[in-house]
């Protein structure tokens, strides 16, 4: 067996007991996602590693028949594996918080509605302690208040803060938004107007707005020249 074989072979078994390691070792049930990755990481690193014996043996490509086996083998799977490393170099640059319209409404009008939401958020948690079972929310603050391009809509992030558990991982972002008010309330829903939610567990609230604001800054456009995409944030409007 040439070096180069003894190579490549060595480089997929090393990278097979790798993946396999990581799915029965994996925390959190984070086993499949880690397989999946020591996969796709082992599969680039065959076929670089193939493309460049093939270069520097151009010339007696004939005797390296089976390193393009290795190649065609790496091919499916790096590709899939360079579009998720771009993915996630893109969704975890530092989100860009500059602001891309100027508030659609007054300060005074923000002071008010800040105030008017917090209450809100207050009245919702403790409703929702005496209505649901298991862990109690023992505070809650609102984090950040976008509002739409326009005016007419609004999107309110907060952070809850649940009894102290041992993992010491009881805070948890929570979305409410409108599409209306009255003459003082926003009418505000749970969740998020157009977009998926994001959920996670968290130590600190610097770990959780990071997270947040990545999610939602990095993926989502908010302008209204933006309404015609698919990562529109703000709820379309009905085309009938």
């Amino acid at each position: 067996m040439k070096l180069s074989t003894r190579l490549l072979v060595t480089i997929l078994g090393l990278g097979l007991s790798y993946s396999i390691c990581k799915l029965f070792t994996g925390q959190g049930g984070s086993g499949l996602g880690d397989f999946v990755d020591g996969l796709g990481y082992t599969s680039l690193f065959l076929f670089f590693t193939s493309l460049t014996i093939i270069v520097f043996h151009v010339r007696k490509i004939k005797q390296y028949a089976d390193t393009f086996l290795f190649l065609l083998l790496g091919l499916p799977m790096a590709i899939m594996a360079a579009s998720g490393v771009a993915h996630n170099i893109r969704y975890n640059r530092t989100p860009d918080l500059t602001a891309r319209y100027p508030r659609p409404i007054s300060q005074n009008i923000f002071k008010a509605d800040s105030l008017r939401i917090a209450v809100q958020v207050d009245s919702l948690i403790s409703l929702r302690n005496r209505l649901t079972g298991g862990a109690k929310v023992v505070s809650a603050f609102v984090d950040t208040i976008i509002y739409s391009q326009s005016g007419k809509e609004i999107f309110v992030v907060y952070a809850q803060q649940f009894e102290a558990n041992r993992l010491g991982n009881d805070l948890h972002p929570a979305y409410l938004f409108a599409d209306g008010k009255d003459s003082v309330y926003w009418h505000l829903q749970e969740g998020t107007p157009n977009a998926e939610q994001m959920s996670g567990s968290y130590h600190n609230i610097a770990d959780l707005k990071k997270a947040v604001r990545k999610f939602y800054f990095n993926q989502y456009g908010f302008l209204e020249t933006d309404s015609l995409n698919e990562n529109y944030f703000w709820k379309r409007e009905s085309t009938r």
